[in-house]
Formats: C-alpha cells, structure tokens, sequence
C-alpha cells in the first residue's frame, strides 16, 4: 500500500473520530526558507510549491506573504469539506502576493489548478499568463487559465483575487463554483498564437465549462484583441465545452467594459454539440459597456432569461459594433433590460434575430437616430454614471420580478410590490458612491 493511500485512509479516520486539527502554512518568496514548518509566520517556506508537499487536510489554511512574487503553477488536489474548506489566501500588509507562469507548456499557463473540492482561493493577484501555441481545445484551450478549476472539482469559490493580462482569468469546469468580486484587466492579444498568421479566439475573462456555477460581482475589463481571423474578439464570460452540461448558470451583478462582448455560448464548431443544450441560464442585474455584443449565443436554450441588464454600446473599443443581441435559436426570454447604442449596433432594433426572441418591458436608444423608444435620460453616458435621472422615462416602467431578485446593481433594495425600474440601477435619491 503507497504513502497516499495509507494517508487517505488515515484521515478517514480521523473525520470519523473528529480528531482531524486544522493547520496554517506561510509562504514568503522574499524571506522564507523551504527548510522551515512554515507553520508561523517566523518560519515561511519560501516556495510556493511547498503547498504541493503538505498534503492538506480540511480547515487548513495557506498563508502567501503580501509582497511576494511566485513563478510557475501548483496544483491542488486535496479537498476540504463544507465546515472546513482548505483556503489559499493572503497575510500582511502591502501589495496581494503575485503569482505568474508564463510557460503554456507548464500546466498550459495555469497558475494554481484545482482538482479537489471546497476550496477557497482569495485576495491573491495572477498576472501576465500566456496565449498557447496549441490551439486544440480539448488540448488546450479548455484547460487554460490563471485559475483552472477541474472537471470533477465541486463546490469551490474563487473570490476577491485580481488578474491583471491574464489570457484567460478563470476556467472552470468544476460543478457548484461561486466566482465572486474578482478584479480582471485582460490583455490584448489573442488566446492562441500561430507563426505567421494572425491568432484565434480572443482573450477571456471567464470561461465556465459546465453548468451549476454562479459568476457574480466581479469587474472584467479589456478581454479584446484585434489580432484575431475575426477582426476583433474576446469577451467577458463564456459558456463552451460541450462536453459537459449547461444546467443553472447564474451571473449576476457584474460590471464589464471594454471587452469584445459580455456573454456568448457555443454550439455545433465545440465538441458534442448534443449536450450543449443551456438550460435555466439567468444573466441580471450586470452592466456592460464593452464592444460588439452583449450576447452571442449560438447555443439552443430552455428556460433563460436575461433581466434588468444596462447594455450600452456606444463606444466600439477598437472592435466591430455587431448587433446588441444575436440568438441562433428560440428560448430565450428579456425582461427589463436597458440598451443603448449607435446605427451600427442596431441595425433591425436591438435583436438581430428578433422572431427568435421573447421581449417584455425592455427599452432601447438609438443615440445617433430616430429609430427608437428615446432618450432614458441617464445621468451622464459618457462619464460612466448610468443611473437614472428623477425624469427618467424608465421608472416604474418594468415587470415586477421580485420572486428572483432582491437588489439592483447598485445594492438597492427592490420593491416587493408594483412596477420596477428598467435596467440595472433602478432609481435612487442616494448619491454615487
């Protein structure tokens, strides 16, 4: 019987019995030594690696000095359980520590893989991870990331981190995922790189590969190139790989700009196209100022809706304006949603398929045209403050949903009864924050 097996079976013990004592780690690249227990903050080890050593057990904790810098990935494979989950976090003041791995041949670019279950990952910062020369998605492309969360990996959260020129920020094809108030500033090159041609796909935020995930809260920026067969591309958050489900994805709350797009899904050019199908997908309360378009799903869905969105598309971020929304098949539902974009963006209205799509209480704005529902009379478009003004034709103009949601954008409670706002950030005597 080997060491790991003799140690399984040793903690099953000790769950059993509840004997199982919780340890802390320290690391410090700057000060550490791997000679040290690392289990004070006087005697860190000084590699990241080390964590891979320590066989983690749950309620352990993993302490990375603030100010530190890490190079190249670790891999989690420990889990926690739901009272204790194993969490990789940061300690001291200063600069959240950083971690980079710029070798896409290195676990194809990731800084820390995760195949266990109930873990943290918080308040670290991930920067500079490379695009692959191997453009083979299964490969690949579907195992990128700064974070990869694993198939089989369930119920971990990834929150408070930043990633600054990741490729892509965040995989994730672990099952009951929450990606919570993260910070993303994307690069500006492609997702793969080929000698002597331009590269395919752009840069991503987020890219979950099954269902049961919640994305919310989070900041994405600057996903978008235009070195791409494509013109410009890129995107905040997408939905692909079919080989796993697409069941109860929830994204809400999060703010984007800049990107080539907030959400698209895949369909027949991913693998087994069958099982791709999305069902009960909720996109709300999000504000998007990006390029091209809000949504691009080219996936069949069943019971989706998308709610009380702000889309404003009237700077095109050096990419091609495409219609705010483009849907290959019917099942989609929008309700109370706000767009507002140019003649480029709105070519037959807000939808490009429109006989496909299910629209309630929706408002749109052609800035440069006549060719609309008028002015929503934000409080200043350019300057980035879309809430509404007093005389806003927008209150009081949408479907109650209160059954699904409790607070707008801004973290304004929602009335339980009567008409609500349309778009994001229902109206509010309170001052910006």
């Amino acid at each position: 019987m080997n060491r790991q097996a003799l140690n399984l079976i040793l903690l099953i013990s000790q769950l059993l019995l509840g004997t199982v004592v919780a340890s802390t780690y320290y690391v410090d690249s700057k000060n550490g030594n791997d000679g040290n227990k690392a289990r004070s903050e006087a005697q860190p080890w000084k590699s990241h690696t080390m964590v891979q050593e320590a066989e983690l057990k749950p309620g352990d904790v993993v302490m990375f000095k603030c100010g530190s810098q890490f190079n190249g990935p670790i891999h989690i494979t420990e889990s926690g359980t739901m009272e204790k989950p194993i969490t990789l976090t940061a300690y001291g003041k200063g600069e959240a520590p950083r971690f980079t791995n710029p070798n896409d041949l290195n676990m194809n670019g990731n800084c820390i893989r995760i195949s266990g279950s109930y873990i943290i990952v918080e308040k670290l910062h991930f920067h500079d991870t490379p695009p692959t020369k191997n453009a083979g998605r299964l490969q690949s492309i579907f195992k990128m990331g700064a974070v990869f969360n694993m198939f089989g990996a369930k119920h971990n959260v990834i929150r408070e981190n930043t990633f600054t020129k990741c490729t892509k920020g965040i995989q994730s094809t672990g099952e009951f995922t929450l990606i919570t108030k993260n910070t993303m500033d994307g690069p500006s090159h492609p997702l793969w790189t080929k000698p002597g041609a331009k590269g395919g796909w752009g840069p991503m935020g987020i890219q979950l590969g099954i269902g049961n995930q919640e994305v919310s809260y989070n900041t994405i920026k600057n996903y978008l190139t235009i070195s791409s067969p494509y013109g410009s591309d890129g995107g905040a958050i997408e939905l692909d790989d079919g080989r796993y489900h697409k069941k109860n994805v929830h994204i809400h709350h999060n703010y984007t700009e800049g990107n080539a797009g907030f959400f698209e899904s895949s369909w027949k050019a991913d693998y087994n196209p069958f099982v791709q199908k999305v069902y009960n997908l909720r996109i709300a309360f999000n504000v998007s100022y990006d390029g091209q378009s809000f949504v691009y799903m080219h996936a069949p869905c069943i019971n989706t809706t998308f709610d009380n969105n702000t889309v404003i598309r009237t700077e095109g971020f050096g990419s091609n304006m495409y219609d705010i929304v483009y849907t290959a098949f019917d099942g989609i539902t929008f309700r109370n949603n706000l767009y507002v974009g140019t003649k480029r963006c709105f070519q037959g209205g807000p939808y490009k398929k429109k006989e496909r799509v299910i629209s309630k209480n929706c408002w749109f704005w052609q800035v440069d045209g006549t060719k609309s529902d008028g002015n929503p009379l934000l409080v200043d478009i350019k300057g980035k403050d879309f809430r509404l003004r007093t005389d806003s034709p927008l209150r009081g103009k949408g479907l109650n949903l209160r059954q699904h949601y409790e607070r707008d954008f801004a973290g304004n409670p929602l009335p339980k009864t009567g008409p609500w706002d349309i778009g994001a950030i229902h109206f509010s005597k309170k001052k910006k924050q």
